[in-house]
């Protein structure tokens, strides 16, 4: 549905079609049975790892055949240019798999979607969902284990060190922010639970300190 709305943001698909609760339904569905036969996930079998992932082969000439029969079924509205360069793209892919076997496009792709996921140059809405749907519970909390899958999954994918990633999303403004807005509330979520208990524990202290006091007070009198 992210990708729907993606769409519908760079005006690639009428409004109309979106706000078709069924032609939208349809569309999320087209979209998943598209990408699920243009990435091939390798047998992961032997890993080692319940939750281990796999890096897909990106299929571009099986996601461009795709893509474009859903064209004329949901009214995509695509620059001219548009068709011509995943043409390209799909032709320069094949040279390059035929260089070397083991090309994956995804490995190239993916760090600059990394990127621009960060940045979120066009200020999309949809965009910046999306990002924190990666690092946030459903409850909206800083969910530790996602932040270590996405930092797992992009060293994966880009080929690059953990430390590499972490450097490259340090080097960029959004990547500092975002990593500033991670540590304030993480901070501020640990010394919330030290106040909560030491609140609890200083409750008796407080009162014996009050007592104490309307002690010596009375003793004044």
């Amino acid at each position: 549905d992210a990708v729907s709305s993606l769409f519908g943001e760079l005006r690639l698909i009428p409004q109309h079609v979106l706000d078709d609760d069924e032609e939208r339904a349809a569309l999320a569905e087209a979209l998943e049975i598209t990408f699920e036969n243009s990435l091939l996930y390798p047998d992961a079998t032997g890993t080692g790892e319940d939750d281990a992932t796999a890096i897909p082969d990106l299929k571009f000439d099986r996601l461009l055949d795709s893509l474009s029969r859903l064209v004329p079924r949901f009214q995509f509205d695509l620059p001219p240019y548009f068709i011509n360069n995943a043409r390209a793209l799909s032709t320069l892919e094949g040279i390059a798999k035929s260089l070397d076997p083991s090309f994956n496009v995804l490995t190239i792709m993916y760090p600059y979607a990394l990127s621009r996921l960060l940045k979120n140059p066009s200020k999309s809405e949809v965009v910046a969902r999306t990002l924190q749907s990666l690092i946030r519970s459903e409850e909206g909390k800083i969910d530790r284990t996602k932040i270590r899958r996405l930092l797992r999954d992009s060293a994966l994918i880009s080929g690059q060190s953990k430390r590499r990633v972490v450097w490259d999303v340090l080097k960029t403004k959004e990547g500092r922010i975002l990593a500033r807005g991670i540590a304030g509330e993480e901070v501020g979520t640990y010394f919330g639970k030290n106040n909560g208990k030491n609140d609890a524990i200083g409750k008796p202290n407080t009162q014996k300190r009050k007592t104490k006091k309307k002690r010596w007070y009375y003793l004044d009198l």
